[in-house]
């Protein structure tokens, strides 16, 4: 049996179909004018230019499509939007600036205001306890004078100035002595790693480690502790909600962080107690000195405590040293008259001693160290291009407004850029993107400049305490190694940074090491 619809129950049902579609067409139009309206206010409040900022995802595409030169895309937003922006993404709204106004407001006026937050605070407080990696204001700045007390001490500096010369005589020379005799290729950025780690357990803890061999065998205390900073750096990229359900069901990058933080403070146990009655003086290496001076105002440490202090002080220490020295040799390769002007200056220095060292005339001594006024600023020049800490990362306790302007609301997470600071064309000059060491040099002495203009050791009450102990190491073995050797890149050897916490290369640094003859001292001078 067929049913024949009437004409009028037909257009009934014409009317109902035609209403449908045309509420769809109406929802369809709503919808999308909101998106709209809603990206072009996002676009505005951003005050943002030089990327398009998307609906729900902000301008996280454009940050994934720009991840293998991501530090140089930011330095150009900030300089086509005069230094700050806002970085708008799926989850949160950050600030984003290489102002040198805005980072001295940062870190010392606004100082109280500007702290790491629970966000930074949680993701770190796994590996590194509640010491001073993860503390602000007073408890930051009280321990951060107990580390200074530590550092600036007679003791540790007599301390530095007896072994420090031997560490580069038996431990890093032999390196690159095997690797020149044997006409072997090898990673600088993994001997300064090893240097790095090394320098910072025995002066800041008397712990010597077995890390710095000819020939470079592995070495899982490094590795593991690498992981667990990449795992840490994916903790700040995500939402908070995502990697603490990673660690719940301890899978992915939460399960490697556990694994490699196990390690670790497995590895600084034995280390600690391996001391044993080595620790002749006491007020020599860091840690000692600090827990004797913490104790003086009533504060003593549990065993935890003290592990966690020591693997804080393997983080503060080994990553300017690694870096710096890494992108400084890089550097100094490809600009062959600076490589001569420090020669120079290393064999005024020989030259001038009154009693020569007949068995190694290339030994340097702690006051020879400290009169390398040109390799001094070659090293901070090298820092300013190439910053061992890229970005930094702050958290906004109330409302604020930056000098520029930029407003600032609580809670508001501010990335201040170190990396971008050292490029700005209206700080540095128009050559700001050359190598230059003459820019930090006056009448033939080294010239220290502001240090919110060069933030590579921050300032204010977070400027760093070692500053002068970090420049005394890489000092130390650039002048070691260049005044006997000849480093050579190896040839397309791919230079990038690595996105993480720290400016690493990816590939590392690929070189070869020849001995350097007195033809080549000729030629230079």
């Amino acid at each position: 049996m067929v049913y024949f619809r009437s004409d009028k129950e037909m257009a009934i049902l014409d009317e109902i179909a035609g209403n449908g579609v045309r509420v769809f067409l109406v929802w369809c139009v709503g919808i999308t004018t909101v998106i709209f309206i809603w990206a072009l206010q996002s676009r505005m409040r951003s005050r943002f230019r030089g990327a398009p900022v998307w609906p729900v995802l902000g301008v996280l595409p454009s940050l994934l499509f720009h991840l293998g030169h991501l530090y140089d895309w930011l330095t150009h937003l900030a300089i086509v939007n005069g230094g700050t922006f806002k970085l708008l993404g799926p989850w949160k709204c950050r600030i984003f600036t290489a102002d040198p106004a805005n980072i001295d407001y940062l870190l010392r006026t606004r100082y109280y205001n500007f702290g790491k937050g629970e966000t930074f605070k949680e993701s770190f407080r796994d590996m590194f306890g509640d010491s001073i990696v993860v503390q602000d204001g007073d408890a930051f700045k009280r321990l951060s004078v107990s580390v200074g007390k530590a550092l600036s001490s007679p003791a540790f500096r007599d301390f530095v100035s007896a072994l420090l010369p031997a560490v580069m005589q038996h431990n890093l020379l032999p390196v690159f002595t095997h690797a020149c005799e044997n006409a072997a290729i090898i990673d600088l950025q993994d001997v300064f790693h090893r240097l790095a780690c090394y320098n910072v357990c025995l002066f800041g803890a008397a712990v010597q480690l077995d890390c710095l061999k000819p020939g470079l065998p592995k070495f899982p205390f490094i590795e593991a502790f690498e992981e667990a900073l990449q795992s840490l750096m994916f903790r700040l990229l995500m939402p908070p909600f995502w990697w603490k359900i990673l660690r719940f069901f301890n899978v992915l990058s939460e399960r490697r962080l556990i694994k490699a933080r196990d390690f670790i403070y497995g590895y600084s146990i034995e280390a600690w107690q391996s001391r044993g009655n080595q620790d002749s003086s006491p007020e020599a290496n860091i840690a000692s000195a600090f827990f004797r001076y913490e104790g003086e105002s009533g504060r003593f440490y549990s065993d935890q405590r003290v592990h966690e202090l020591f693997v804080n002080l393997i983080l503060a220490g080994k990553d300017t040293i690694m870096a710096g020295l890494t992108w400084f040799f890089w550097l100094v390769a490809r600009h062959p008259l600076v490589e001569a002007q420090i020669l120079a200056e290393l064999r005024e220095i020989v030259n001038q001693r009154k009693s020569p060292d007949d068995q190694d005339p290339f030994c340097f001594s702690f006051e020879e160290v400290k009169r390398m006024d040109y390799l001094h600023a070659a090293v901070t020049e090298s820092l300013r291009l190439y910053p061992p800490i890229p970005i930094n990362y702050l958290h906004a306790a109330e409302d604020d407004v930056l000098p520029d302007g930029t407003p600032v609301e609580k809670g508001a997470q501010v990335l201040y850029s170190i990396y971008s600071s050292g490029r700005l064309e209206s700080v540095w000059g128009k050559d700001c993107l050359e190598f230059k060491p003459e820019r930090w040099m006056k009448n033939g002495r080294f010239v220290r400049q502001s240090d919110f203009k060069l933030v590579v050791f921050n300032g204010g009450p977070r400027r760093c305490t070692g500053i002068e102990f970090a420049y005394w190491q890489m000092k130390w073995a650039a002048a070691s190694i260049l005044i006997r050797y000849r480093v050579k890149i190896v040839d397309k050897h791919p230079v990038l940074p690595k996105i993480g916490l720290t400016l690493f290369m990816k590939y590392g640094l690929l070189a070869t090491v020849h001995q350097r003859e007195m033809a080549d001292d000729e030629s230079s001078k």
